[in-house]
C-alpha cells in the first residue's frame, strides 16, 4: 500500500491506516524483508521496533524465575507456600471461587511458620493471595510436594 495519503489523515482513513501500520510491523518481524520500500516515517519506525523485537526474542535465553522486584525465589519457598495453600484449600476448588473465610489467612501464618523455620524469607499475605487464586502450582512443585507425601512403607 501507498503511504502517501496518509501525511493528513481524516477519521474516515484511519482503519486503513492502521491495516497498512500493521502490514509494516508484521514486515519488521521477517528477516527476509529490508522494508526499503517504506516510505513515511511513521511506517519505518514500526518497522524498526518490530526487527529490534524480533532479534531480542532470538536471543533471549530462558532466565530463573524472579519476584515481582527481579529478585530470585527460591524453590524451597515456592513448594512450602504451595503447601500451606493446598493444605487450606477445599479440594473441590476451582478456579474462580470464593476462599473460605480466614482461610488464605491461615495459609499464609503457617507458610510463614514453615519459611522461618527453614531460614527463609517470609512471603506476603500478597503472594499467598495471588498463588491461592492463580490455579495450580507449577510442575516442578507438583512433582516436590508428591514426593514429600509419597508412601515409604509401599
Amino acid at each position: 500500500m501507498d503511504a502517501a495519503p496518509f501525511d493528513v489523515i481524516p477519521a474516515w482513513r484511519i482503519a486503513r491506516l492502521r491495516a497498512v501500520v500493521r502490514d509494516a510491523e508484521q514486515r519488521g518481524a521477517n528477516p527476509d524483508d529490508e522494508g526499503h520500500d517504506l516510505t513515511h516515517r511513521a511506517l519505518q519506525r514500526r518497522f524498526a521496533l518490530a526487527r529490534g523485537r524480533a532479534k531480542d526474542v532470538s536471543n533471549v535465553t530462558s532466565k530463573p524465575k524472579t519476584t515481582r522486584k527481579g529478585r530470585s525465589f527460591p524453590h524451597l519457598k515456592l513448594v512450602i507456600i504451595w503447601q500451606a495453600i493446598l493444605g487450606f484449600r477445599p479440594s473441590a476448588w476451582k478456579q474462580g471461587d470464593t476462599a473460605p473465610f480466614g482461610s488464605i489467612r491461615k495459609a499464609h501464618d503457617q507458610a510463614v511458620a514453615a519459611c522461618r523455620a527453614a531460614d527463609l524469607v517470609p512471603p506476603r499475605y500478597r503472594t499467598v493471595y495471588v498463588l491461592w487464586h492463580r490455579g495450580v502450582p507449577p510442575a516442578d512443585v507438583v512433582a516436590a510436594l508428591q514426593g514429600e507425601y509419597t508412601d515409604p512403607v509401599r
